[in-house]
């Protein structure tokens, strides 16, 4: 039982074409950055994890349950840098717990702050980290011990990054990564978790999706 990527890309835009061979209940998650306080705009139909910012650099974040194999990213108004991947169960749903953590400063140590709730008796439990800064020297690309970078992208005075922890990992320890370059910066990590689909009669899985419209699917 595992999470897998079905695809990631990025995107120097307020849209992006949702990546990779995905279907209906694969999971999608979209962080747009901007050299701004003013965070940009989650899009209706997205859960937000959250649209915050302060010193001149803000990001929203928000994820969806694909319905269809031709999803649409809808317009994160303000968004400058998008990264964008999409994930897949082995053995049920996947979704963002709402325990997240952000860290926001000037330096040139990128903090990925600690998240200790875990739920026993998941089948996965991954974590994604995502990082702005207002600095495009700096190798933002390089991830904190325990993920590996997904993408990184920039413009003209900004540059984010989103990375990926393994499969199956528990709690999520505080972790750290020293650039080059001090700069105010703003990191999040999102806690991912897989729910098994019981089956019932020796049919098809029936389970709930959260976030979705309609309760119960097959």
């Amino acid at each position: 039982m595992a999470i897998s990527q079905v695809g990631q890309a990025t995107s120097q835009a307020t849209t992006i074409t949702i990546p990779g061979s995905y279907s209906a209940g694969d999971f999608i998650l979209v962080a747009a950055s901007r050299a701004n306080s003013a965070a940009p705009t989650v899009p209706a139909g997205w859960a937000s994890l959250g649209a915050l910012g302060s010193s001149g650099v803000s990001s929203a974040i928000g994820w969806k349950l694909a319905q269809s194999s031709s999803e649409t990213s809808g317009t994160w108004t303000n968004g400058q840098v998008i990264n964008c991947i999409v994930l897949r169960g082995s053995a049920g749903v996947i979704f963002a717990a709402p325990s997240t953590t952000a860290t926001s400063a000037n330096s040139a140590t990128i903090t990925y702050g600690a998240i200790s709730t875990y739920r026993a008796g998941v089948s996965d439990n991954i974590y994604l980290g995502h990082a702005c800064q207002l600095n495009t020297a700096n190798s933002l690309e390089t991830a904190p011990s325990g993920m590996s970078n997904v993408n990184v992208d920039s413009v003209t005075g900004l540059k984010a990054a989103l990375h990926s922890s393994p499969s199956q990992l528990s709690n999520w320890a505080s972790a750290t990564v020293v650039l080059a370059n001090a700069a105010v910066f703003r990191s999040v990590v999102i806690q991912l978790q897989e729910i098994a689909a019981p089956s019932f009669g020796g049919g098809g899985g029936i389970f709930f999706r959260p976030g979705m419209s309609g309760g119960m699917s097959e």
